[in-house]
């Protein structure tokens, strides 16, 4: 989580919020990455203004995180 936290920190007007996980708003899109507290995962939602924006970002914080 801190490498995604990082990847994305330096980037213009982001907001950055650890209430409840990890949660990283950019504007047109933003994510939600936490822990499980049933299951040895994390989980990740994210959403965007549109599907091509969502696709993208989807695989680059899965890269990030399987990375």
């Amino acid at each position: 989580m801190k490498k995604v936290e990082h990847h994305f920190s330096e980037a213009a007007d982001v907001k950055i919020d650890h209430l409840d996980g990890l949660t990283v708003d950019l504007g047109d899109w933003w994510f939600n990455l936490r822990p499980s507290n049933t299951e040895p995962l994390l989980r990740l939602n994210v959403e965007a203004s549109d599907e091509e924006t969502l696709q993208h970002q989807r695989d680059e914080l899965l890269s990030l995180i399987r990375g």
